[in-house]
């Protein structure tokens, strides 16, 4: 397995009193994540309620500068809000200026009011989404862009610069809900981003990977080169208790805040008709016993977390690992603890 930190904080001004703390703490935990020897760090796109990153990149850029090692990445990069020429000259600059660590994760978002934010018709995703890609694709391997579509239309462009990863970074698609999007990832032959946090019952996301699988073989994609990345919240103590004591109230904590951010208007479009609303409000009644036997969070003892990553290795594929570790406002000394003890006594037994 490889490791990685996913980064969606939610920010609440009581407990990081400004933004200069709220990301100093986040910059403090990641060059320690690099020390401790995991593989990524990814930011994740939002705008609205104090969730994330506006602008991934420009932190990602400043985090190229403080680290030798670690690769950086998007989870995700919300491609239909945003031009495509823009986001390939963007994050070709990231990929340069941190020497080839680039890894984009691409996505339609999960937030209606990022759609109203933007004025663009949530019906849009789709078509938006796909016309994006191709359009970055094209900037980053050829001289110069020329598209005709429906939503972007681009007359000999030329972008700069291109990326030091050749013929491009690595690409992440989000396989969250949509069993249509595990199908495409396949068939295109990304790394899937998954979400096994929101699936108490093993078996669906499963039946989802199987749709990845059978499309990447179909396609002439070989299996062994693709990975498996899975979203997870993470706290490891001493025993299950201490993680359960210290970890419940803010995990809770962050579901309200993120369903908060959904009630205030949801999707109702074809483009979202998986999403019931929004991804919050897929658990419905699950409780957190419920997600806690389902193994959707990796709270306990290290022991507990390897059992719990070893069954999501058998059941998903998981091969890459990616944790939230500052959700809820966590104490940042309690995640650079947990962060150590994962390192010291759960990397090891997995790598």
């Amino acid at each position: 397995m490889k490791f990685g930190i996913l980064y969606i904080p939610d920010y609440y001004p009581e407990r990081y009193a400004s933004a200069s703390h709220y990301y100093g703490e986040m910059m403090e935990q990641i060059q320690y994540e690099e020390e401790l020897g995991f593989d990524g760090v990814f930011f994740a796109e939002h705008y609205v309620g104090g969730y994330a990153f506006p602008s991934p990149p420009v932190f990602a850029a400043a985090v190229a500068q403080r680290t030798k090692r670690i690769r950086l990445g998007t989870g995700v990069t919300l491609l239909p809000l945003n031009n495509p020429i823009r986001t390939a000259e963007e994050y070709a600059m990231l990929d340069v200026l941190s020497n080839g660590r680039l890894d984009l994760g691409i996505g339609r978002g999960v937030l209606k009011a990022e759609y109203e934010l933007f004025d663009i018709d949530e019906s849009e995703s789709q078509g938006r989404f796909h016309e994006s890609l191709e359009i970055i694709l094209q900037a980053w391997t050829q001289d110069t862009v020329s598209y005709e579509g429906k939503y972007y239309k681009i007359r000999d462009v030329r972008a700069l610069p291109k990326p030091v990863q050749q013929p491009f970074p690595p690409i992440w698609a989000a396989c969250a809900v949509s069993p249509e999007s595990f199908t495409w990832a396949g068939q295109k032959g990304f790394h899937p981003m998954t979400v096994p946090f929101a699936y108490p019952k093993h078996d669906q996301l499963q039946a989802k990977m199987d749709l990845y699988w059978s499309a990447l073989k179909q396609a002439g994609h070989d299996p062994s080169t693709r990975e498996v990345l899975g979203v997870y919240h993470l706290y490891v103590d001493e025993t299950d208790e201490k993680a359960h004591a210290q970890a419940k109230g803010h995990y809770l904590r962050y579901l309200q805040f993120f369903g908060a951010l959904e009630q205030k208007v949801s999707f109702q479009s074809a483009d979202y008709k998986e999403y019931k609303g929004g991804l919050s409000k897929m658990l419905g009644p699950v409780t957190y016993d419920d997600l806690d036997k389902g193994d959707c969070i990796i709270f306990g003892s290290p022991e507990r977390c390897i059992q719990r990553l070893t069954r999501a290795q058998a059941d998903f594929g998981l091969s890459y690992p990616v944790f939230e570790v500052n959700f809820g406002g966590f104490p940042h000394k309690e995640a650079m603890k947990s962060l150590e003890m994962f390192a010291k006594y759960v990397m090891p037994a997995l790598r």
